[in-house]
């Protein structure tokens, strides 16, 4: 049997090794895919401004009689379809600050609590700042408490945001956002010492909310050679 001489057996071994080499990499890459490239996780921390009326009777109660603002955490995950669109379910918990008043010595306690679906869509997913907008489908809860009874309004609205998030090294982004919500209360249920009662609302009024504040997200970068 002719055995290969010494120089011949390196120069054969260099060569597979370098042929293999890129297959090897993505076979690399492949076994680890890290954090799901489809999935994102964010927060977000913000205020709140009230303005509009909470019914349409004729003597009105307008929602800036009962809040002064609202110190709002929303919670959203979110499923990326594509590069560019990204859909999932959002939750915000609020701690209300009050201005209508029980009495001479304080105000009355409320809270307000909004949850639903919303769409973005990322401008620049491969770019060190992606900027976003979208659009968010909800559900608005609005309570307070007056001596003897508890009110609650609660309708839907629609939300319109947009922002930005800076890359930060590795799946960490960060950034800004506003938001504008508009919608219609339709529902009034009292609760009372001796009973409740639950309505809907005939005559109803546009009410909105103003926001901005700061985002933190995970997620993995797009690739800059995708679409």
């Amino acid at each position: 049997m002719q055995t290969l001489s010494l120089p011949v057996a390196r120069t054969l071994l260099l060569l597979s090794l370098l042929v293999s080499w890129p297959a090897f990499g993505e076979e690399q890459v492949e076994q680890d895919p890290g954090f799901p490239r489809w999935l994102a996780l964010s927060a977000r921390g913000g205020y709140l401004i009230p303005g509009g009326r909470m019914d349409g009777s004729a003597e009105p109660l307008h929602l800036y009689e009962v809040y002064k603002g609202l110190l709002a955490v929303i919670v959203e995950p979110t499923v990326r379809i594509g590069a560019h669109v990204e859909l999932g379910p959002w939750i915000q918990l609020s701690h209300a600050q009050m201005r209508i008043r029980c009495s001479s010595g304080g105000v009355c306690p409320g809270s307000n609590l909004r949850f639903g679906l919303q769409g973005n869509y990322h401008w620049n997913p491969a770019g060190p700042i992606d900027l976003w907008s979208g659009v968010g489908l909800g559900y608005d809860t609005a309570s307070f408490s007056i001596p003897g009874a508890e009110v609650t309004y609660s309708g839907p609205d629609v939300t319109l945001q947009a922002g930005f998030d800076k890359n930060f090294g590795g799946n960490f982004w960060a950034g800004l956002f506003v938001m504008g919500t508009g919608g219609q209360y339709d529902t009034l249920e009292v609760n009372l010492i001796r009973g409740s009662g639950r309505e809907s609302l005939r005559e109803r009024a546009f009410h909105l909310w103003i926001g901005l504040g700061f985002r933190v997200r995970v997620a993995v970068p797009e690739p800059a050679n995708k679409t």
